[in-house]
C-alpha cells in the first residue's frame, strides 16, 4: 500500500471517528441528555442544582458546534477521496489549513475542562499528523528519506 493510501486511511479513521463522536453527542443532546461535556466538569448532583438556564446555553452550543463536526467531517472523507488520493495537491493543503487549527483548538477547548481529554487529542493529533504527513509524501510534497 502506498503513503498516500496509508494517509487517507489514516485521515479517514481520524474523521470517521470525529464524526461518530459528534453524531452520538449531536443524538443525546436532542432526547433531552445533557451534554457528555458537563460530566467531565460537573458531577451529578451539581449538574442536577445548575441554573438551567446555563444547561441551556450549553447545550445551544453543543446542538450547533457538533452538526458543524459531522459536516466537516464528511467533507472531510469526500475531500481525501475524490481529491487527495485523485493526486490533487490542492486538496491536500485545503485539509492541512482547515483540520489543523480545528485540531489545535481541540487542546484550547480541553484545557477549559481541566485538560480531561488531552491523551485523545495527542492521539488524534498523531493521527492527523502522520496521514498528512503520508498524503504529503504520496503526493511528492516531501522526499522519501
Amino acid at each position: 500500500m502506498t503513503s498516500l493510501r496509508v494517509g487517507a486511511v489514516l485521515l479517514s479513521l481520524w474523521s470517521g471517528l470525529n464524526l461518530v463522536v459528534a453524531a452520538a453527542v449531536t443524538a443525546l443532546v436532542v432526547v433531552g441528555r445533557p451534554p457528555p461535556a458537563l460530566a467531565l466538569v460537573l458531577p451529578d448532583a451539581e449538574l442536577a442544582r445548575a441554573d438551567v438556564r446555563l444547561l441551556h446555553v450549553v447545550e445551544a452550543q453543543a446542538l450547533l458546534a457538533n452538526p458543524c463536526i459531522v459536516a466537516l467531517c464528511g467533507l472531510v472523507l469526500a475531500l481525501i477521496w475524490k481529491g487527495v488520493v485523485a493526486g490533487h495537491r490542492w486538496a491536500l493543503g485545503a485539509l492541512a489549513a482547515a483540520l489543523l487549527p480545528v485540531q489545535a483548538f481541540g487542546f484550547v477547548s480541553d484545557a477549559s475542562l481541566g485538560h480531561a481529554n488531552v491523551g485523545a487529542n495527542a492521539v488524534s493529533t498523531l493521527v492527523l499528523a502522520t496521514g498528512l504527513a503520508l498524503c504529503a509524501r504520496g503526493l511528492g510534497r516531501l522526499a522519501p528519506r
